[in-house]
């Protein structure tokens, strides 16, 4: 039975921004702290196990996972149910406390990556400065060996370990259009094959499997694109249900007409 290597799960609702190259700021609904229910994240976690998962899961889509005040008791479940997962922190690093960075190890997250949005006004593309400013006032990081290396979103500081961290300034030009979501991150018709779907599987924070992490719970056109609840399903019978194999067929020939919200897409992860 097929796998997906990396499996993202939004257990929470809540972000703290609201940037304008997210559907966070054009929707403007991710301002209440729901919370994946607990019961659901139990059964993502227990399906997964029941397959012997041992690729990466991390604990965002569209919230800030630093954010959930849930997150260490879920890092802790993780690792006693699924022991060779990988497990990953993406956030925004406004919420990286001294505490919490603690919290994170002693819960044996395995990566933390932190991507240093620009706040209004400041520049949108890749700036060093910024990764060295942000450093700086996280004096508890101080101890960690640092690379300046050039990574997917844009420049990276990266620092190597039981738990890696990478610190990113990204090219905002460069995001994903999110499923025509936002109009001006949106390209040329797509050419590209997209690996994504045989690669990621994305659970919402209300349960929906989701064709791919790009899918936005709540946009309109695109709720035709959530495969089930995983209240209701197995993830991973749904992971190689008919219709994911179809999606996934499509996408390796660069055919979107099934998937019309994919065209103007620039995702190129093959993970």
């Amino acid at each position: 039975m097929k796998l997906p290597n990396y499996v993202e799960v939004e257990t929470s609702r809540y972000c703290n921004r609201m940037c304008e190259w997210c559907p966070n700021g054009l929707l403007k609904n991710r301002k209440q702290r729901d919370l994946l229910a607990w019961r659901l994240f139990e059964k993502v976690l227990v399906d997964l196990a029941s397959h012997n998962y041992s690729g990466w899961l991390a604990f965002h889509n569209y919230n800030e996972p630093l954010a959930n005040p849930r997150i260490i008791s879920e890092l802790i479940y993780a690792n006693e149910v699924l022991p060779r997962a990988k497990k990953a922190i993406y956030t925004n690093g406004d919420k990286l406390s001294s505490a919490l960075y603690s919290d994170l190890l002693n819960a044996e997250v395995g990566q933390i990556r932190v991507t240093l949005y620009p706040n209004e006004g400041e520049e949108q593309s890749a700036n060093e400065e910024r990764l060295y400013k942000w450093l700086e006032r996280k004096k508890f990081l101080a101890t960690r060996t640092w690379e300046l290396a050039t990574v997917r979103q844009g420049l990276g500081l990266i620092s190597r370990g039981k738990v890696e961290m990478i610190i990113i300034s990204p090219n905002i030009d460069g995001y994903y259009d999110r499923g025509g979501v936002i109009p001006w991150l949106s390209t040329k018709a797509r050419e590209a094959r997209c690996f994504l779907t045989s690669n990621s599987l994305s659970v919402d924070y209300l349960g929906d499997i989701k064709m791919c992490c790009n899918v936005v719970t709540g946009q309109q056109g695109h709720g035709q694109y959530v495969l089930g609840n995983v209240k209701d399903l197995d993830l991973i019978e749904v992971w190689n249900s008919p219709r994911f194999e179809e999606y996934r067929r499509l996408h390796l020939q660069a055919n979107w007409s099934a998937t019309p919200i994919c065209i103007t897409c620039k995702q190129q992860l093959k993970l």
